[in-house]
């Protein structure tokens, strides 16, 4: 009996059963990212288990085709956890821009969600296809924006849970770039 406590016991701490969860602060999340101390809520809530947690970002407020806001998030041995992005695209019709854009995954069936252009999104990934400028600086043609929320690694919730984090993520994440991006359409989020 005490043998196989002991069998128990070995087996909890080899796959780390007793290893300290890290914590997320608002100060630790990207500073570019808003609603940060909702937004550490949050991935307290849904990221897999990591004894630490860290965060590296980009953000180039460029007003035409070179705008970028990242956040991504890694966890024990650098391993990616999830990203937060929003990148300017051309516009087109949402069927193509979801073909092209929005990352492989395994997360299931894929639904949409009222914003923007577009919402997608299942247990892995939401992404949004935002308007932003009638007429780019370079281009001189319209260009909207994509914003991903994707679970690199998946989420420590039930499906219906992840998908509903990942779209408020993405939509918080979308009404910060939208306005960061100094964009002259609508964005079509809600408020």
């Amino acid at each position: 009996m005490a043998a196989a406590g002991a069998i128990a016991l070995l087996t909890a701490y080899l796959l780390g059963a007793f290893e300290k969860r890290g914590h997320i602060q608002a100060e630790d999340v990207c500073l570019h990212v808003p609603a940060r101390q909702e937004t550490a809520e949050i991935f307290n809530s849904v990221l897999p288990q990591s004894s630490k947690y860290d965060f590296d970002g980009t953000w180039r407020p460029d007003r035409d085709q070179g705008f970028r806001s990242t956040c991504f998030v890694m966890g024990d041995d650098d391993e990616s956890l999830f990203s937060l992005t929003a990148e300017m695209g051309s516009a087109r019709p949402w069927q193509q821009w979801a073909e092209t854009e929005i990352p492989p995954n395994s997360g299931g069936e894929i639904t949409y969600f009222d914003a923007g252009l577009k919402g997608v999104s299942n247990a892995e990934v939401a992404a949004i296809w935002v308007p932003c400028y009638s007429s780019e600086r370079t281009s001189k043609e319209p260009w909207n924006m994509t914003v991903i929320a994707d679970a690199l690694k998946p989420l420590e919730v039930s499906d219906k849970e992840a998908r509903q984090a990942l779209i408020d993520l993405a939509t918080t994440f979308a009404r910060q770039a939208h306005k960061d991006a100094k964009c002259d359409l609508s964005s079509k989020l809600s408020a």
